[in-house]
């Protein structure tokens, strides 16, 4: 499809457009002319899934920086955001043609399709480790990423249903969540309303009617509680106060009622207020005025001010009993808090020779913290993990005895709060006084918390620091410190693991051979050394089962083959002897699963032969009190080689992190095959349960792998059932 002449003259029309809006530079604009000029050079004829020509989007991901005040060389980047990632232009060429910064940011933004990954979600994440060590240097190229999302998602409607759906809950859980990081609540908002739209349409269109039922019922209520306020604040001596009205977007309402269990007419701070302060003193006071004249919902008070969010967010928030006895949420800020709150860091954005202000660097010190481990996560697949732990959760702001101010996510406790401060204080914590008093480092961390670390020169991490810390950066700096004391076990575990599954998929290998396959997961696992590799499978962060898969994809298919091979007949009228009842069907009972070595009795049922059951099993209990305890028989195993047999085994455990790859790492190490795995968590009572389906040759290897069970740490209970899931 090619671009005809009205529409080439439409995109230098839109063009002329952009460039009316920008200050009046002739450098700046000269610049920016000039990379339009060669985004239009390169994307000539190519046209977006639309049909409209491709120019269209750098203009409009341009015009989006413009809105956000960004500079010349952001503006420029933002039009040249695509031609390293879709067309012939190298990099090399690119930073010929333009100063610096702009090359850099354009290749930062750059995707990086062009490399071959293994699956999808290792390309997304790869893509996504390229875009944060981008951003660290530059925050511009976050800038510019999010309105190229922003655009995409105004313009996804060409594409196919499952596009759109993936490239929505990439939205949702990456790009949004980014957004609010940055405090640009209102690019948050709107990524998360179209995102929305198309990963659930029906809530959204009920959403929508609901909405607009009583909108204007709404609108009327909300212009006459702001014209009470105003009238009531100018008696009490503030005149000319300016208050205006907020609507809250679709995707907030929803995660509410999700969250919540509410219904829409229950969501109460549907209408609210917002009143603008010339100073933060009057802030203060208009929040006591108001008070004065509705009373405040309990609880409902929060100072964003005195402490605001670590997304540079600032206002103070209460709920009231307003006009009418309407509940009411009002938000108290000045006009530059405001900005703030709707464009985060693109608010006040000021460079001086291509550097962030201190300010706003400080604000960004949870982005170079990001940065220290991001390039430690060997596994790919832990990364958009940790992520959203460390970066995209709820956060909680705790002190040092100093005063200053450590950034956490929810649930984070002192050994996370040691390792913020730095990795030799994490390495040689003992201790912590929380609010001056001596705490264990297994306390959840709140808000407010004034946190002291008490360390020592014999102190060192445990493993069992990993199941307690909740950040990316201190399981990576524990992970670390365990690796290089035990290094040499970790690289025999690795050599254990790999050759024990190779021998189970009965594959022949040499030694040699396998080292030269080990090298090939370096890259993948971002790995220096094979010793490495084998480290971080002996450790558990690979699983032998992905290592091999990566190593060759033959081996993982000889896993089917390897099983088929190793189960011998379930004949089970081969398997039992039962006392006068050779002509009979014989079978094992399905209520408690008799396994070799089982004490075991039978049961002449009517029309269906002999079923044979656990001695305790407890219909058999209940048969013994009946009539029909005539009808049980002797019986015995006739075992005369190795037979494969099902079994339930019921794990209960405390619930925390690394739980179930132990439990399923002790039942591969006793040579078992697990056919199926189920889980449940109890958050309340900390307790997980978790229940297997597996293969087992005899009740011998029942016992030992229970007896291993046991062992785990947290365990409480190990034990067989006669059935999958309760």
């Amino acid at each position: 499809m090619s671009i005809d002449t009205d529409q080439r003259n439409e995109i230098d029309a839109r063009f002329e457009e952009l460039l009316a809006r920008l200050p009046d530079d002739t450098p700046s604009r000269d610049l920016v002319r000039q990379a339009f000029g060669i985004a239009k050079r390169f994307h000539a004829d190519q046209v977006r899934k639309s049909g409209e020509p491709y120019l269209e989007h750098p203009i409009a991901v341009s015009n989006l920086l413009v809105d956000l005040n960004m500079d010349a060389a952001t503006i420029a980047a933002g039009l040249l955001h695509d031609v390293l990632e879709d067309t012939d232009l190298s990099f090399e060429a690119l930073s010929g043609l333009f100063p610096a910064p702009v090359p850099a940011l354009v290749q930062g933004v750059t995707k990086i399709s062009r490399i071959h990954f293994d699956t999808s979600r290792h390309h997304q994440i790869e893509n996504l480790r390229r875009i944060i060590m981008a951003m660290a240097k530059d925050i511009r190229v976050l800038i510019i990423k999010l309105c190229d999302r922003l655009h995409n998602m105004r313009t996804l409607k060409p594409l196919a249903p499952e596009r759109r759906i993936a490239i929505s809950q990439e939205t949702v859980d990456i790009y949004a969540p980014l957004a609010n990081r940055l405090g640009m609540v209102r690019m948050r908002t709107e990524l998360e309303d179209l995102a929305m739209y198309w990963l659930y349409p029906e809530e959204y269109q009920a959403l929508a009617t609901a909405v607009a039922k009583n909108r204007r019922l709404r609108e009327q209520e909300v212009q006459e509680s702001m014209e009470v306020l105003r009238a009531r604040l100018a008696e009490l001596g503030h005149p000319n106060i300016e208050i205006t009205g907020r609507s809250k977007h679709f995707y907030s309402i929803f995660r509410k009622m999700k969250h919540t269990g509410q219904s829409f007419e229950e969501i109460y701070d549907l209408r609210a207020l917002r009143v603008f302060c010339r100073s933060v003193a009057q802030c203060y006071e208009i929040l006591g005025q108001i008070h004065s004249i509705w009373t405040p919902v309990p609880g409902r008070i929060r100072d964003y001010i005195g402490m605001p969010k670590p997304n540079m967010y600032q206002s103070l928030h209460t709920t009231v009993i307003g006009h009418r006895g309407m509940v009411t949420e009002i938000q108290i800020r000045t006009h530059e808090m405001h900005e703030v709150a709707e464009y985060g860091i693109a608010a006040h954005w000021k460079y001086k020779e291509g550097k962030l202000d201190q300010t706003l660097d400080r604000r960004l010190q949870w982005l170079r913290q990001l940065t220290e481990w991001i390039t430690e996560v060997g596994d790919p697949n832990s990364l958009l993990d940790a992520l959203k732990k460390d970066v995209f959760a709820d956060v909680v702001l705790c002190f040092t005895p100093q005063g200053d101010v450590i950034e956490l996510p929810a649930d984070a406790t002192p050994i996370d709060f040691a390792f913020a401060i730095h990795t030799k204080v994490g390495e040689r914590c003992v201790g912590a006084r929380i609010n001056r008093r001596l705490a264990t480092l297994r306390t959840k961390l709140k808000h407010g918390d004034v946190v002291e670390i008490l360390t020592s020169n014999s102190g060192h991490p445990s493993r069992d620091w990993l199941d307690v810390v909740v950040t990316g950066r201190a399981k990576s700096k524990i992970k670390h410190w365990l690796k290089s004391k035990e290094m040499e076990r970790w690289v025999a575990d690795g050599w254990s693991a790999l050759n024990r599954i190779l021998k189970e998929r009965n594959i022949e290998v040499t030694r040699a051979e396998l080292e030269a396959h080990l090298d090939k997961l370096k890259e993948p696992f971002r790995l220096q050394t094979r010793e490495d590799v084998l480290a971080e499978i002996g450790f558990g962060s690979i699983s032998p089962q992905a290592a091999l898969s990566r190593m060759n994809p033959d081996w993982s298919r000889a896993r089917r083959a390897a099983r088929k091979k190793a189960r011998p007949s379930r004949r089970s009228e081969a398997l039992v002897i039962v006392a006068g009842m050779e002509e009979l069907h014989v079978r094992l009972a399905a209520c408690c699963k008799p396994i070799p070595g089982d004490p075991i009795v039978g049961f002449v049922t009517r029309g269906r032969g002999v079923s044979v059951h656990n001695v305790d099993c407890p219909g058999i209990a209940r048969l013994r009190t009946t009539d029909d305890s005539a009808r049980l028989l002797p019986a015995r195993w006739n075992v005369k080689e190795p037979v494969v047999s099902n079994v339930y085994l019921r794990i209960e455990a405390y619930d925390r992190a690394g739980l179930l790859m132990e439990v399923t790492q002790e039942i591969a190490r006793q040579n078992i095959f697990i056919l199926q795995c189920q889980t449940r968590s109890d958050k309340r009572k900390n307790l997980a349960v978790i229940r297997i389906e597996a293969d087992v040759s005899d009740l011998r290897q029942v016992d030992n792998v229970l007896e291993g069970l046991r062992n785990i740490a947290g365990v409480v209970r190990a034990e067989r059932s006669n059935r999958l899931m309760a």
